[in-house]
């Protein structure tokens, strides 16, 4: 019985096919269970339980597994469940959902597909422009930082900082974003546009602020800026040159439709 449980779960879990011929290998009343449907059940079944459902022993308890499925499924359809109204409403919230889920998987497609043809084209991104970017941004930053929701709790923080308070531990008291005080090492182009500039141009074990973001009002304190190799640095490179292409591009297509925040909340 247990192997048998195993065996149901893991064919209601699988629904890919093989490919093959569909050849019936046997029938339950009028359903049908073929070739492909079977292969489609087994497909991504754990390997220990591939190598039992090999032989012939296991794809006969596999088959019967599927047999079990269809007589449960004919006794349901005789059943007349299928007239109640709790089956209908299920059977219509199933289908919204699936026809919003389809949806957002045709808008997903296009999206990622559109932007893929765009890197051939209006994103591509020559190898002299990654050397000049190279040229004149060849350093990475290393930085902390401290998120306050206001200015006047940011100047107040700031102002214990420049007092002599210990950063790491003012940024733990105080800081809206606690577990991330010490940011990834950053090369221009990959930081948040408003703290860029003063990143770049502060001294190491300088600390500024507060500067405000879409998020709240930040303090830097800088760790260390170190040269990148231009060959690491490429692919970073590209990827910046890239997002500033597509930023240029939907600025420009948003001039020709209009934007508009609606909800007071979100204004």
């Amino acid at each position: 019985m247990r192997k048998l449980a195993f065996l149901l779960l893991a064919a209601a879990a699988l629904s890919s096919c093989s490919g093959k011929d569909d050849k019936v290998i046997a029938k339950v009343g009028p359903e049908k269970i073929t070739e492909s449907y079977l292969q489609g059940k087994l497909a991504d079944i754990s390997p220990a339980a591939q190598e039992y459902l090999s032989s012939k022993p296991g794809r006969r308890e596999f088959l019967d597994v599927l047999i079990h499925e269809k007589l449960m499924l004919l006794a349901a359809r005789e059943s007349g469940v299928t007239s109640e109204k709790a089956y209908r409403e299920k059977v219509r919230e199933k289908e919204a959902e699936m026809k919003d889920a389809l949806k957002q998987y045709k808008d997903l497609l296009l999206t990622r597909m559109w932007i893929e043809k765009m890197r051939d084209g209006e994103l591509k991104v020559s190898d002299q422009e990654i050397s000049d970017y190279y040229a004149a941004h060849p350093d990475e930053v290393r930085l902390e930082h401290i998120l306050l929701p206001s200015y006047e709790e940011a100047d107040s923080v700031y102002r214990k900082l420049k007092a002599g308070a210990d950063f790491d531990k003012t940024a733990k008291a105080y800081s809206l974003d606690k577990d991330n005080v010490r940011l990834p090492p950053v090369m221009y182009g990959e930081f948040v546009p408003e703290l860029e500039d003063m990143a770049f141009k502060m001294k190491v074990g300088e600390t500024q602020g507060p500067v405000k973001t879409e998020m709240g009002f930040h303090i830097l304190k800088k760790l260390g800026e170190d040269r990148v190799p231009q060959a690491e640095a490429a692919e970073r490179i590209r990827r910046i040159l890239e997002k500033k292409k597509f930023d240029d591009y939907l600025a420009k297509f948003q001039k020709k439709n209009k934007v508009e925040v609606l909800d007071e909340d979100y204004k």
